[in-house]
């Protein structure tokens, strides 16, 4: 079995790898500076007349800090709030951690990967009578995805509740992960989500023969290297699942070659891949290439078509019947130049 750093790079499989990292909300003055977050690449808190990050690095001038703050905001009940709070945006948030900006009445969040320190940013008063954004504390931020709220993983509502400034997000982690990605590693462990359109009600049998199905394309997985023998279902998949109609349903391996192996071969039978034909130059390219295509057309020979059918059959009925949809990072395999419905007889 090979080490699935050596299954991405040799077959350039399309998971993405999250590293390490911490996941923040930070607020938008209700809303009002979302839209210029958003376009113009940043994230921003007020407080300008702290804008010295020396004064928040030392643990001494904590007390010291504090009764300036109370001094200059004397409306604030909390200082040790507000100093908290720049603290954090100099200190804590860093290059490469997740950040989560709300709209107006945080109808829609956007995610974003941060992607500078700290700085201070010369803003223009006549900008700011115009209605921009008068913080100078900022960093940049490269934006992801945005997503409607009542799209939103159910467990991220209570994420919502906290208004301070900046909040750490860290519990929710595994649920911004899948709003996210569909198709990612991280720590060692792999996930696979897949998304289940049904509006209506859910049957139980067909929820669970559909995970089934899913559950029962490891020994495929098996033939194709990805795991080894001694590889248990039983103990080394787990499934977890929010399907509210519409809803997810995850499939987790900290032996990420299964994961992989099923995102695969669910691709090259759902996706309409086992029935494609090629010409004979492209036959021989796959057969050469150390790419998916070739894993594809070495999948394809060692099948009977009566049993590709079969699973093909079986795999497309379960996922009708609950309407999954294959994640996004899944659509387009096998890549390397595949053409499918061409006769293998043909030439070029």
């Amino acid at each position: 079995m090979k080490d699935v750093n050596e299954l991405i790079k040799e077959y350039d499989i399309p998971i993405v790898e999250i590293d390490e990292r911490d996941y923040w909300l930070v607020r938008t003055q209700a809303g009002e500076f979302h839209e210029e977050f958003y376009f113009d690449n940043f994230i921003a808190i007020g407080w300008n007349e702290f804008n010295n990050m020396k004064d928040f690095e030392q643990p001494v001038n904590e007390d010291y800090m504090k009764s300036l703050i109370a001094k200059q905001y004397k409306e604030s009940k909390q200082p040790g709030l507000i100093y908290n709070q720049i603290k954090r945006f100099f200190n804590e948030l860093s290059v490469g951690d997740l950040v989560m900006i709300p709209t107006m009445n945080s109808t829609h969040i956007s995610f974003g990967r941060i992607t500078s320190p700290p700085y201070i940013a010369d803003v223009n008063e006549t900008d700011i009578d115009e209605g921009s954004c008068p913080f100078q504390k900022r960093m940049d931020v490269e934006w992801i995805k945005t997503v409607k709220r009542s799209n939103l993983d159910p467990y991220l509502y209570k994420m919502m509740h906290s208004h301070h400034t900046i909040n750490k997000a860290n519990e929710y982690a595994a649920f911004i992960d899948r709003t996210l990605h569909s198709f990612y590693l991280k720590n060692g462990t792999a996930h696979l989500v897949i998304d289940i359109k049904k509006k209506d009600n859910l049957s139980g049998l067909d929820f669970f023969e559909f995970g089934t199905n899913i559950i029962n394309l490891l020994p495929e997985v098996e033939k194709l290297g990805f795991i080894s023998e001694d590889f248990n279902k039983r103990r080394d998949v787990k499934v977890k699942s929010n399907v509210q109609s519409p809803g997810i349903v995850e499939f987790i391996s900290t032996v990420p070659g299964a994961i992989l192996g099923i995102g695969i071969i669910l691709t090259f039978v759902v996706g309409g891949k086992v029935n494609a034909s090629f010409t004979k130059e492209e036959t021989k390219a796959g057969a050469e290439s150390k790419g998916l295509f070739g894993l594809f057309l070495e999948y394809k020979k060692q099948k009977q078509d009566h049993e590709l059918e079969k699973l093909k059959l079986e795999q497309n009925k379960s996922m009708e019947r609950v309407n999954a949809e294959l994640p996004e990072e899944l659509k387009n395999l096998p890549a390397n130049g595949e053409q499918e419905d061409q006769d293998e007889n043909s030439s070029s």
